[in-house]
């Protein structure tokens, strides 16, 4: 069994932030999908993914999650992902993306998008 680098981040009424395990499927696709690694955001108490120093995903405290795509990744996903109901992309944010899937189900199609977003960051 692999050893746990960072333990279940928690909020501070004492109540896991991932109650749906969202975030754990996206780490492990994101771990699968390149050289990053898990850690403590810079932006806040909450779990982060980094690709060497650069944070490139966080979970935010309502269960959205920031995904750093950079504008060459948003330009090679765009046509595949703006439609979607899970991806939320605001250009004022620029490198930035919010994934709201309603289910783990939703990565599937997710899958593609977290792969750019790792090879954009990488």
């Amino acid at each position: 069994m692999p050893a746990v680098l960072f333990p279940r981040l928690f909020t501070i009424s004492g109540m896991s932030v991932d109650s749906g395990g969202l975030w754990d499927a996206i780490v492990d696709v994101m771990l699968a999908a390149g050289h990053v690694r898990e850690g403590r955001s810079r932006y806040g108490d909450k779990p982060a993914l980094f690709a060497g120093s650069m944070e490139i995903a966080h979970l935010e405290q309502d269960g959205a999650i920031d995904l750093r795509i950079t504008r060459a990744g948003w330009a090679r996903a765009r046509q595949d992902f703006a439609a979607d109901p899970a991806v939320q992309h605001d250009p004022r944010r620029r490198d930035w993306i919010e994934l709201r899937p309603n289910h783990a189900s939703d990565l599937g199609r997710l899958t593609p998008l977290l792969a750019i977003t790792a090879a954009a960051n990488a």
